[in-house]
């Protein structure tokens, strides 16, 4: 198959990253797509990139376009991949899918009915230490998994100066795919499904009212999730966004060292039969400990040094997986997984939120 030629649906922060990667892989950008003539203006005077304001347009001017980077707002994901999918393009869409189930399933449906194919940029999983875990579970070194415990702080999500319109922070807004599961925890959402399997049933836990008093009542800015397999093991998620300093506000900017800010964490715990582990993303360490039932002791084997890598590299690398996309793609080989699995997430991902708004247990 040729290598890929690429059309960018979006021209927001990923966009630029995403522009960045694909020259430094050799592949070519047939053109760009945003809805707003004004902003097809401004990001062609930024790239020199010819830009439309539909899909359709630019395959039409550049029909050797075989791939389309969805990477627009997340209720704008649904329009774009169907779109592109009646093209018969092969699409990367970004996470989440879009805000609702049903969207959601009509997107694999579209990519079963088209001549393209639909990959969902849950990255997380195949990313350098989440896929050095893999590598111990499937080697047997955890034994049988029982049992899993995920921490994650990060800060609010105010992104914009205080006075900021609240209609215009996207992220704290779940009817536009927004909120503390869609844009944070759906991603280890997926990592625990990775390893777990499907879970019969979640419940959420959040306060009557958040710390935080500029988040809507419908987003928790602090929320814990346990999670059940039909068998009997579990995991928790725990997610915070009223602990650590802001680390995404671009107005005014404020830049933060993930590793050295206080309140800023990323850990994961996998407990089995024989051994078990913590992941500490920041801290770029990943510590075994082995179960010595004989001694009825827990010892230390050894602890394994990421430093050297980039941080992203960790749990967050959109590079690689872009790359590694495309290879699969240039190679005929497909999606690197299945967009009916990444419907089993969105699932999940869907009840959490349920047992958020509701309470109580749901099953997925």
């Amino acid at each position: 198959m040729p290598a890929p030629v690429i059309a960018l649906v979006g021209t927001g922060r990923v966009a630029r990253g995403f522009l960045r990667d694909i020259k430094a892989f050799g592949h070519t950008v047939s053109g760009f797509v945003s809805g707003s003539a004004e902003r097809v203006a401004a990001f062609t005077a930024e790239t020199c990139l010819p830009g439309y304001t539909s899909l359709s347009a630019l395959v039409a001017a550049h029909p050797a376009t075989t791939v389309a980077l969805i990477i627009n707002a997340n209720h704008q994901h649904h329009a774009a991949t169907l779109e592109a999918l009646s093209l018969g393009l092969h699409v990367l869409c970004e996470k989440p899918m879009a805000p609702t189930l049903p969207q959601c399933e009509e997107m694999v449906r579209a990519a079963a009915a088209s001549r393209g194919s639909l990959q969902i940029n849950f990255e997380y999983i195949h990313s350098k230490m989440p896929r050095r875990l893999t590598e111990l579970l499937r080697a047997g070194f955890f034994g049988e998994l029982l049992s899993a415990s995920c921490v994650d702080s990060r800060g609010h999500w105010w992104s914009d100066a205080p006075g900021a319109d609240p209609a215009s922070q996207v992220r704290l807004r779940r009817d536009l795919g927004g909120g503390i599961v869609f844009h944070c925890g759906i991603h280890q959402l997926d990592m625990l499904r990775s390893w777990f399997g499907d879970f019969a049933r979640v419940q959420a836990f959040r306060s009557r009212r958040n710390s935080l008093p500029f988040y809507p009542p419908d987003v928790p800015d602090h929320v814990n999730v346990q999670l059940e397999t039909a068998d009997g093991r579990h995991a928790s998620l725990e997610i915070f966004h009223n602990r650590a300093p802001c680390w995404y506000r671009r107005h005014p900017p404020v830049a933060v060292d993930w590793a050295a800010t206080p309140g800023h964490e990323f850990r994961l715990s996998l407990m089995g039969t024989e051994a078990s582990c913590l992941a500490d993303f920041y801290g770029t360490k990943l510590h075994l400990f082995r179960y010595d039932h004989g001694q009825k002791d827990t010892v230390l084997e050894r602890t394994e040094d990421f430093s050297a890598d980039a941080q992203n590299e960790l749990h967050h690398d959109m590079s690689g997986f872009l790359r590694r996309y495309l290879e699969n793609i240039a190679a005929d080989r497909g999606p690197l997984v299945p967009a009916a699995d990444a419907l089993a997430t969105m699932r999940l991902a869907f009840a959490v939120e349920h047992s958020i708004a509701h309470g109580g247990p749901v099953a997925p």
